[in-house]
C-alpha cells in the first residue's frame, strides 16, 4: 500500500469505491455516474489539484492549503487523506490538519493505521512537526488509529470533537 497521486489510472477502483460509499450513504456528494466520464473525471481531478493549490473548496472551513493523497495498492483505490497545511478557526474544532476515510470493503483490514502513518510522515516532510486530527467521540476505529499512530488527546473542540496531536516523525 501506498499514497499516490490522484490520478487516472484508480478511474475505475475509484468509482467501485464511490459506489460502495453511496451504498453506505457516505460521499453522496459525488456522483459516480458524472464521474464515470473519462473526460469529466480527469477534469475533477484537475479541480482537487487546484483547490489544494489554491486554498479553495466548497467548505469554506476547507479553504485553505492542502493536499489530496489516494491510499492504494497497485491500481486498487483503498482509501484517500486530506492533508491540510494549515489550520483556520473552524479546521482548529473540526477537521483538523488529517482527515482520512478507508472504503468500505477494505475496512477492518488494515490499511487505516498504516495511511495515516504515511500521511503523518508527509506532514513532517511539509514542514509540520505535528498534526492535529479529530474525531467523533462514538467513532472507536479512528480513536484506536489515531492512538496507534501515537496520538494524544488534548480534550474536546467546541464543535464535540475529539482532538489529538501527532508526531509527524
Amino acid at each position: 500500500m501506498t499514497l499516490a497521486d490522484p490520478g487516472p489510472r484508480y478511474h475505475r477502483s475509484f468509482l467501485d469505491a464511490l459506489a460502495e460509499y453511496h451504498r453506505d450513504g457516505l460521499h453522496t456528494d459525488l456522483d459516480p455516474r458524472l464521474l464515470a466520464d473519462r473526460p469529466r473525471f480527469l477534469r475533477w481531478l484537475e479541480e482537487l489539484r487546484e483547490a489544494g493549490i489554491r486554498g479553495t473548496a466548497p467548505i469554506e472551513r476547507d479553504r485553505v492549503p492542502h493536499r489530496i493523497f489516494w491510499w492504494v495498492a497497485g491500481e486498487e483505490y483503498l482509501g484517500r487523506a486530506r492533508l491540510n497545511l494549515r489550520l483556520n478557526d473552524e479546521l482548529a474544532g473540526f477537521g483538523g490538519h488529517i482527515g482520512y476515510d478507508i472504503r468500505p470493503s477494505a475496512r477492518g483490514r488494515g490499511p487505516a493505521p498504516a495511511l495515516l502513518h504515511a500521511v503523518l510522515r508527509a506532514a513532517g516532510e511539509a514542514g509540520l512537526e505535528t498534526a492535529l486530527l479529530t474525531c467523533a467521540p462514538d467513532n472507536h476505529a479512528s480513536i484506536r488509529v489515531i492512538e496507534r499512530n501515537g496520538g494524544v488527546l488534548d480534550g474536546t473542540s467546541a464543535a464535540g470533537r475529539l482532538r489529538y496531536w501527532c508526531g509527524t516523525s
